[in-house]
């Protein structure tokens, strides 16, 4: 801070800082020799510190907050914001944030006993605090902030995943109103911040596709995810043409619940890496399941590459609704599960209806589960021949398509 005054007080002069130094420590020599003050012309005028309001913390936040939503940013980010400042002001009670030192910020987040991520997360939010507040006049400019508070260390965890068994249970133990929250997170690695912005118009089951807007996105980066074919057959029968997907403002409690009910031990972002994980698996082209997930291809490559095998992937994209009429197979205590292209084929023909719109084969039945995505209309079989509307997909050996009869 005093160098830099001293550089811009001597910009003018066109005086490099060391020769101004010299000429006054000589001047200061020679007026103690001769008893006169003829230092005094050399003294530089030390511009008066700016005034600094004292102002507490909890009103700071506020400010902060209301900036923030004028700016546009979203109500989560909002609501993190406040929720971690809410937590730092109550710590800090009524001090002025001009007061807050360095020290204090370490001494509250080693109070916090959390995990070594978290505690990085409010030590940037504070940061953001003491950024504002400067900016306010509301902290001194020299006020070092979060910069002399170590982060805290931590070693990045393993990814952890569901098995397609596990998946088969959460989807089977799970409520009508959380089923496509768990399908979209597993068979399209939708975040979970991400499923509570979503709307059913966000949804193209015709087009085979689901738009995350950018004002929707982690990332704020727009991005298409490509419908999968078992995704859809899950999906279909929750479809509306407007509203939000998910009904539950708080996601991880409904998780919570449905993992004890269907004995699976929840996995903190388990859905979406699984799906990342089995997705990599299977189509091995880690820059189109970047963009899908919204994520870097260097992401992918450290934490999901051979994370899965792809007899694994075939099985996760495989799991499908049970048929909800009894067969004649299941009256003799077997219960029968449609194949991909059956769902897909009742699918277009219940949305038909709806729009009064053309019979027609479904698109969702006709892309491959592999590869970037077929344009509508284009299936392209082992024999290169298209296929009549009844016919299986081939051999994923053959043509990397799935087969009926995969487990």
């Amino acid at each position: 801070m005093i160098y830099r005054r001293a550089t811009d007080a001597l910009k003018k002069a066109d005086v490099p800082l060391d020769v101004a130094a010299i000429q006054f420590a000589r001047s200061i020599t020679n007026s103690k020799t001769s008893g006169a003050n003829s230092a005094g012309a050399f003294l530089p005028t030390v511009p008066s510190a700016p005034t600094i309001k004292a102002v507490s913390v909890a009103k700071v936040m506020n400010e902060l907050l209301a900036s923030k939503r004028a700016k546009g940013r979203s109500e989560l980010y909002l609501t993190d914001l406040r929720i971690r400042l809410t937590r730092f002001a109550k710590a800090c009670k009524k001090r002025p944030l001009c007061e807050i030192t360095s020290e204090d910020i370490d001494t509250f987040l080693e109070s916090l006993g959390i995990a070594a991520r978290s505690q990085n997360n409010f030590r940037s939010t504070i940061g953001t605090l003491i950024r504002f507040g400067k900016a306010k006049g509301y902290v001194a400019r020299d006020h070092p902030g979060v910069s002399h508070v170590d982060k805290a260390s931590h070693t990045a965890l393993e990814v952890q995943v569901f098995t397609p068994e596990q998946m088969e249970k959460l989807l089977g133990g799970a409520k009508n109103e959380l089923v496509p929250a768990i399908a979209l997170g597993g068979f399209a690695g939708i975040r979970s911040e991400e499923l509570k912005r979503l709307t059913w118009e966000d949804i193209h089951l015709k087009e085979g596709h689901i738009e995350i807007k950018s004002a929707k996105s982690k990332t704020r980066v727009r991005r298409l995810i490509p419908i999968q074919e078992n995704l859809t057959a899950w999906l279909h029968p929750y479809a509306k043409k407007t509203g939000v997907v998910v009904p539950f403002a708080n996601l991880a409690l409904q998780f919570g619940k449905l993992s004890r009910r269907a004995g699976v031990k929840w996995k903190k972002n388990g859905l979406r890496h699984s799906f990342i994980s089995y997705r990599t698996a299977l189509t091995t082209n880690i820059p189109m399941v970047s963009l899908e997930a919204g994520n870097s291809p260097a992401v992918i490559s450290r934490n999901y590459l051979k994370c899965v095998s792809s007899g694994e992937a075939l099985r996760w994209f495989s799991i499908l609704p049970k048929e909800p009429e009894q067969t004649p197979a299941a009256s003799n205590g077997c219960s029968e599960t449609r194949s991909i292209e059956q769902w897909a084929n009742a699918g277009w023909q219940q949305m038909q209806k709806e729009s009064h719109s053309p019979e027609g084969r479904p698109e969702q039945a006709q892309r491959s589960l592999v590869g970037p995505s077929q344009p509508p209309g284009v299936l392209v079989p082992a024999g290169g021949a298209d296929p009549a509307p009844s016919q299986t997909m081939q051999d994923p050996t053959q043509d990397r398509h799935f087969s009926n009869n995969t487990a």
